[in-house]
């Protein structure tokens, strides 16, 4: 216990030294701690701006509406040609009277162009890419619905200079059909491996597909489904006169039989409304209509002297401003532009689809060709064939052996050239509007007139040269940019509508004649003193109107909503950027691949031919047997083959790669205007080099 005691009093201590110093430092922490927060406060706030700062909202507008467009987009957007037979005849021109008709629209014409009956020489269409282009443009249905869109656009720019809301354009632009596709590539089997003589397909694919006419849908809106808040009314800027002419008959009786009076009057009450684009709206108008109606003594003789009313009203928050009234207006001159950046789509997407199909049409041929040169071998092998066994030199299987080689060949062909009528019937429907019920086009075969050439060198551009230009070409991409500046004015008109509405007012009226009259005083009615004639009473007036919704959660939402989709489309338009790249990215590495396949596939046809030469150099010292010729024979088809559709789809490569980059009219010298008139030049380079007779 002794022990116990003398222990505890130092440890009690000890503790509680610990403990004082402990308290001290963290006092002294404290107080440095407090002296130091300003400080650091102070220097993370000029620390701040070096900080990654989020984009504000100009920054985000400069970056969607500040689009660096090529010279050729820039002509499309500011165009002034309209459709010749597709608009409204007259509409928006002065005319009093013309005011109340409405305005005629030609209805639709399926004729075709001359100039696809001048291009059929003996039976046969012969066309050029060129005349194929040029025949599709005037004639394809696509193309005219797009003109019909371009008159639409028209009639809503009228539509807001009047005061009304725009009522909108579908943004769909038409696919062509993608037609057969061309030959199919065949591949090298396993016939050396296997023993088989016929390395050719055998059987008879399905050659017919409906999807080969089926034009898909591109929706080029960016907006989506759900339409923005209307936002504040917009005044109407047509002036609006409302009245009543009428004639009245007036029947006083105070106290039968007293006194009565009859009097007959013609009266009228007319006003005239007129709205500026400030939000102010001016209204004037006058009236004799008799107070008597109401109340007998209101006024000494009101046919003596019409009541004159002229008002005005200007909104001083909600509503107000030239920006919000006439935002309609700039939507709708803003959609003339997008339905122009549309129609310039439109023919882009035609000539890459009428492309893909012509130059599917001239592989088909060579295609038939190549068939046709392979049933020739074919034939002439079993006729060389035939010739040894009867002289008994070649043993009857290889007589066999050739026939099989014959029947495969046929089969070919049969499929090959039932591949072109196919193609052409997909052909006639793009370049006529009635298709292949045009009475011109019956029994017309189409004759192709230019070749697929691969040039021997490839000049194409860098890749960041070629996005730079896609991105400055590509309509698509400029009308949605075009669609992000409709959605901010509208998302300002939201934000105007969040506001109160107060309105100031005036007014200035006149009431009555209060001079001599011609009612006659009857008891206990007291007409007022006379006074000199001519005299009126007059009354103004000047305040405000107010309009104030306690907590505006229906204002306050819309222009959230707005804002929110505003930031939707944004995001969709950086999606159609990066889809931009990729296609141009994707569109030069398919070139490259197609050049590349194409060269080995002309080395293959060569390795082939001089395989075949060899083979039949050896037959005919004995050295070889006829198994292998039928072998080589078919490869060498195979080669042949395969060299066209390396061919086929090098070109049509290069013409993705120029839609990629939004180059086709360029480049195939379509000229806007000219499309949007439906009349192209006339000069035909098919024409001046059809021949005569086969």
């Amino acid at each position: 216990m002794p022990n116990t005691h003398s222990v505890c009093p130092v440890g009690k201590e000890s503790i509680e030294g610990e403990m004082r110093s402990t308290l001290h430092w963290l006092r002294l922490g404290s107080f440095l701690l407090c002296a130091t927060l300003p400080f650091a406060a102070a220097a993370q706030d000029q620390a701040a701006p070096t900080a990654k700062q989020p984009i504000t909202e100009e920054q985000i507008e400069r970056r969607y509406s500040e689009k660096e467009l090529s010279t050729e987009l820039r002509k499309t957007e500011e165009t002034a040609t309209r459709p010749v037979g597709e608009s409204a005849k007259g509409l928006g021109r002065p005319a009093f009277l013309g005011a109340y008709f409405a305005h005629f629209v030609p209805p639709l014409s399926l004729r075709n162009t001359n100039r696809l009956a001048n291009l059929i020489r003996q039976g046969k269409l012969y066309l050029s890419l060129h005349d194929t282009i040029l025949l599709a443009v005037e004639n394809n249905l696509d193309v005219e619905q797009q003109r019909y869109q371009l008159a639409m656009a028209d009639t809503d720019v009228i539509r807001a200079k009047g005061g009304g809301v725009t009522r909108g354009l579908p943004l769909t632009v038409l696919q062509s059909p993608v037609g057969i596709g061309g030959p199919g590539s065949p591949l090298l089997n396993s016939a050396a491996s296997t023993g088989s003589v016929s390395p050719t397909a055998s059987t008879v694919a399905n050659v017919f597909d409906v999807n080969q006419l089926t034009e898909a849908q591109t929706n080029l809106s960016i907006q989506g489904p759900t339409p923005f808040s209307s936002g504040p009314p917009v005044p109407g800027y047509d002036p609006v006169l409302v009245g009543q002419l009428a004639w009245m008959h007036l029947q006083s009786i105070v106290i039968p039989p007293v006194a009565s009076r009859n009097t007959n009057n013609a009266f009228a009450n007319l006003t005239l409304a007129q709205g500026i684009s400030t939000g102010a709206q001016f209204l004037i108008g006058s009236t004799n209509a008799s107070d008597l109606l109401n109340f007998f003594a209101s006024s000494p003789d009101p046919f003596r002297s019409p009541n004159v009313v002229a008002s005005v009203m200007q909104p001083l928050f909600r509503g107000w401003g030239v920006d919000v009234n006439r935002r309609f207006i700039r939507i709708a001159e803003n959609n003339l532009k997008v339905s122009r950046l549309v129609f310039r789509q439109q023919l882009s997407d035609l000539i890459f689809g009428v492309s893909r199909l012509y130059y599917d049409l001239v592989s088909l041929n060579e295609d038939v060709k190549v068939k046709q040169e392979t049933l020739a071998a074919a034939q002439q092998l079993y006729e060389d064939d035939k010739s040894q066994v009867e002289v008994g030199t070649l043993a009857p299987l290889e007589l066999t052996r050739a026939q099989a080689l014959v029947s495969s060949s046929e089969l070919d062909l049969t499929r090959a050239q039932g591949l072109v009528v196919q193609q052409e019937a997909v052909v006639k429907s793009v370049i006529s509007r009635t298709g292949t019920a045009d009475t011109v086009l019956s029994g017309v075969r189409i004759m192709p007139t230019d070749n697929i050439v691969v040039p021997a060198n490839e000049n194409s551009p860098a890749m960041p040269e070629l996005i730079t230009q896609g991105l400055a070409n590509r309509a698509d991409l400029a009308q949605a940019a075009i669609q992000i500046k409709n959605a901010e004015i509208t998302v300002k008109a939201s934000r105007n509508q969040v506001r109160p509405e107060i309105d100031l007012i005036g007014a200035a009226m006149t009431r009555g004649n209060i001079g001599s009259t011609s009612i006659i005083s009857v008891a206990p009615v007291v007409l007022p003193p006379s006074t000199p004639a001519g005299k009126e009473s007059h009354l103004y007036e000047a305040g405000i109107q107010v309009n104030i919704p306690f907590r505006n959660r229906v204002a306050q939402s819309d222009a959230a909503r707005d804002e929110i989709q505003l930031r939707q489309m944004q995001a969709r338009l950086q999606q159609l950027e990066n889809q931009v790249r990729d296609e141009i990215e994707n569109a030069l590495t398919a070139l490259q691949v197609a050049r590349s396949a194409y060269v080995a596939a002309v080395r293959s046809r060569q390795f082939q031919e001089q395989l075949l030469d060899a083979e039949r150099q050896k037959l005919s010292v004995g050295a070889s047997i006829n198994f292998f010729i039928v072998q080589d024979e078919g490869y060498l088809a195979q080669s042949r083959s395969s060299e066209v559709v390396a061919r086929s789809t090098y070109i049509k490569s290069r013409v993705s790669l120029e839609r990629a980059i939004g180059t086709l009219l360029e480049s195939h010298n379509i000229q806007l205007d000219d499309a949007v008139r439906g009349e192209l030049p006339e000069v035909s380079s098919a024409a001046a080099e059809t021949p005569k007779s086969d």
